[in-house]
């Protein structure tokens, strides 16, 4: 073809303009959207630091949809990091608000709520202060953005474990959430909660409380049943168990095992409607699951033993909650 078959074609310069600008816009919006993504991926992670170890993978409580406007605040923390035993104690107005607060490095820092529901205690916090970095993570700090110590004072080995959410940046400050377990077995009326904060949002220092809270309302019902295996060489005694608002702790003892090698002991709870329920073994003779009371009025406890592949089953024990 001729070069000056062209020359004379009419070119559309402000459509081709006006193209590009739209197609710069669209880039633009979608690498905004990519870059919240991002951002809310990484403030709902779930995170670990040395003297903090992560609850067992199994026990996770069910998600609740009860709103929360009674407690707009303090429930819109634990729905954020989706803690639904905090949700459902919030739904049903059940943290204690509080307002603790130590200063520090030019931080203040503190306690918003708590609750105590058996073997669970929870916190809310929020920190605030100049010092305090804009970026959570990297060098400046571990990845949730602060750390903490938690010990009874005239024993520093005796440590708790919890989760805890990474730090939510609110207007000038943060705010945070953490779910703790009771090393004790004992499930006592109320406890001493001592809690040293060592680095918040970048600034190291020291945050320390020394929180008192009253066990949520519960019942302790005597079961004292024995169940066994069918040629009774398992054998094991249900004594009690103690009902709390979102979880329950049932105690046992085994009184005879075949002693074979490898025998583990595994029990399996159903709701009313035949749902297994989340379980987590506090010791060898207690384990707590848990409950939703507007859902089951009684659980069927299913104890089996496993050799290998091999499963020998106990009786079943139903258990009123009521």
């Amino acid at each position: 073809m001729q070069k000056n078959l062209f020359r004379d074609i009419e070119i559309p310069k402000e459509d081709i303009l006006l193209a590009i600008d739209k197609g710069i816009e669209r880039g633009e919006k979608a690498r905004h959207m990519n870059k919240q993504k991002g951002i809310i991926k990484r403030t709902s992670l779930f995170t670990s630091v040395a003297a903090v170890m992560i609850l067992a993978s199994g026990f996770v409580f069910s998600p609740i949809t009860n709103a929360l406007a009674q407690v707009p605040i303090l429930g819109s923390i634990y729905e954020k990091y989706q803690m639904p035993i905090g949700q459902e104690l919030a739904s049903d107005q059940l943290l204690t608000e509080i307002n603790e607060t130590v200063e520090d490095q030019g931080v203040s820092m503190s306690i918003t709520s708590i609750f105590y529901d058996g073997q669970y205690v929870g916190l809310t916090f929020k920190a605030a202060g100049e010092n305090l970095t804009d970026s959570i993570g990297g060098e400046k700090a571990p990845e949730s953005g602060y750390s903490y110590e938690m010990f009874d004072r005239t024993d520093e080995t005796t440590w708790w474990s919890g989760t805890m959410g990474s730090l939510i940046k609110e207007g000038d400050g943060y705010t945070g959430a953490m779910i703790l377990e009771n090393p004790n077995t004992d499930s006592v009326d109320s406890l001493t909660l001592p809690i040293i904060f060592t680095k918040i949002a970048g600034v190291q220092g020291e945050w320390s409380f020394n929180l008192s809270v009253e066990k949520l309302p519960g019942k302790e019902k005597h079961i004292s049943q024995l169940v066994s295996s069918m040629n009774e060489a398992y054998r094991i005694h249900f004594d009690k168990i103690v009902v709390g608002q979102t979880n329950a702790i049932l105690s046992y003892e085994i009184l005879n095992t075949a002693g074979v090698e490898g025998e583990q002991l595994e029990l399996n709870i159903l709701d009313s409607q035949g749902f297994p329920v989340s379980t987590n073994a506090i010791s060898d003779s207690k384990i707590i699951f848990e409950i939703d009371h507007e859902k089951t009025d009684y659980v069927l406890v299913e104890p089996l033993y496993k050799i290998g592949t091999k499963e020998i089953k106990l009786e079943t024990l139903k258990i009123d909650l009521k």
